[in-house]
């Protein structure tokens, strides 16, 4: 599984002339209030567990809405086709099939929320072409993997869509791309390859918009994995040395060099599959059966200094992390997590393993987050006991009713005033409250809360307590500080 940080929308919703930000100077959104504002109360008919916000959840893997493709999933991601326009966003799955739904769609293909797209005449070439890892950068999607064509046009092993047609990244790599992620602002991409653009890239290459470029002397054997943490480039795979530099199967990239983490992973054959960040920690999921001399089989968090397993143990290799509704997801082969059984797909919340209905019957390859739903591609061809041919969509059934009540009302609001603002692993938050799943409660949650108060009571509603919109910087769609 190879993640990239995901894109942050931001949604300004007007009210009668009033902006939500303006409403929420004058209140408190929980731990995450804007400095210099009073403490909120919650109603005082509403009870402690209540003001905190739980929110009534069914969730479930979704029975099979649509045919999946004839073949794996190897690889899935979110692209959206005009960035803040107004197409909506995409959800991309590469991998070995031919067909997604009714349409022919080879090694590569788009859906919209109820149908299918090619995405030209896809990817072809090499001995068992196939669709590896998926990216966005620059407002196009890239894709890489096993493949010396996309659309017809000559791009060795790697490519981009702008949206009407692939093309090369200069003339590619030598060899198999296997992960992508975009860090400051270049894209980097991992795998076997040994050149990039013709330029020797052990391993690893990145490219800055017009060409390809080492870093460092590279990796000794194939990078699997590639994600950012606390801004630098982290790279895990099948190798033993990082520039030179024994750094066991996980490698950072500081700018100009690599550095090991730590005394790195061990195990027989051991290797890093998977990486993704959670609650502050880099989260490494793979084949081994410690991290740093710890005790962390399969799955283990790096803190910055240290290793330390992430609850209990996996009894096989972790392939795909993610995180949704404020929880880790990791997909792969195992069957038990944390000694609880857990069909190759398992959430750790914070404090325990748990799975996910049923699971599913093969191995799960890949994972991401689109339209509030968590997606899963791989071998598996049922999920949750629907027949569900390589890919699965996790969703919940939220209502707007926080208090439970049976009315949803100016109370509910309250409730979700007091969780705004804040994050995954901050005082506060509430990952029912999350309604996209991005780990944070910002407008986009409080959108999603006011069209379910629309459709209930068929009626716009207006908060309670107003007052003039001022300018607030936004960058993350979370309540920026402001001085009064």
């Amino acid at each position: 599984m190879y993640t990239s940080p995901q894109n942050t929308h931001v949604s300004y919703r007007l009210l009668s002339g009033w902006v939500f930000f303006g409403f929420l100077a004058a209140t408190n959104a929980g731990a995450g209030r804007i400095p210099g504002t009073p403490a909120y109360h919650a109603p005082s008919d509403v009870s402690a567990g209540e003001a905190l916000g739980v929110l009534a959840q069914d969730c479930d893997w979704l029975p099979g809405e649509s045919v999946g493709t004839n073949a794996p999933a190897c690889a899935v991601t979110t692209w959206d086709p005009d960035g803040p326009g107004p197409q909506a966003e995409l959800l991309v799955v590469g991998g070995d099939f031919t067909v997604a739904g009714d349409i022919f769609a080879n090694k590569i293909a788009a859906w919209d929320g109820s149908a299918w797209h090619p995405l030209g005449s896809g990817m072809s070439g090499a001995d068992y072409p196939r669709v590896y890892a998926l990216t966005a950068y620059n407002g196009e999607l890239i894709a890489g993997g096993l493949f010396t064509t996309a659309g017809g046009v000559t791009c060795n092993y790697i490519a981009r869509w702008n949206g009407s047609a692939w093309q090369p990244l200069g003339s590619g790599m030598n060899n198999a791309v296997c992960a992508l992620v975009v860090c400051n602002g270049e894209l980097t991409a991992g795998g076997y390859f040994t050149t990039a653009g013709g330029v020797t890239c052990n391993r690893i290459a990145r490219w800055n918009g017009g060409a390809w470029q080492p870093l460092g002397s590279g990796m000794n054997s194939g990078v699997y994995a590639l994600t950012v943490y606390n801004g630098e480039l982290i790279a895990g795979g099948n190798f033993t040395t990082a520039g030179g530099v024994t750094c066991n199967y996980i490698a950072r990239w500081n700018g100009s060099a690599w550095e090991p983490l730590g005394s790195g992973i061990a195990g027989a054959n051991p290797h890093v599959s998977a990486l993704s960040v959670y609650n502050g920690e880099l989260i490494v999921g793979g084949g081994f059966s410690t991290a740093g001399g710890e005790q962390c089989r399969m799955i283990a968090r790096w803190n910055g200094s240290a290793w330390q397993p992430v609850g209990g143990e996996m009894n096989d290799h972790v392939l795909a992390l993610t995180v949704y509704n404020g929880e880790l997801i990791a997909g792969g082969v195992f069957g038990n997590a944390g000694g609880v059984t857990c069909s190759r797909i398992a959430r750790w919340n914070g404090g325990a393993w748990q799975p996910l209905g049923l699971g599913m019957n093969n191995w799960v390859l890949d994972l991401t987050v689109h339209n509030g739903e968590l997606i899963a591609g791989g071998y598996f061809t049922t999920a949750g006991g629907y027949v569900s041919c390589y890919w699965a969509r996790w969703a919940c059934d939220v209502t707007c009713d926080l208090d439970a009540d049976g009315d949803v009302d100016e109370d509910d609001f309250w409730i979700l005033v007091s969780a705004f603002g804040t994050c995954t692993g901050e005082p506060g938050f509430l990952f029912e409250a999350d309604f996209d799943g991005d780990g944070c409660i910002t407008l986009f949650d409080y959108g999603r809360w006011l069209q379910c108060y629309v459709d209930t009571n068929g009626r716009d509603f207006v908060p309670p307590i107003v007052r003039p919109a001022q300018a607030v910087p936004v960058d993350t769609g979370r309540v920026a500080d402001r001085d009064d």
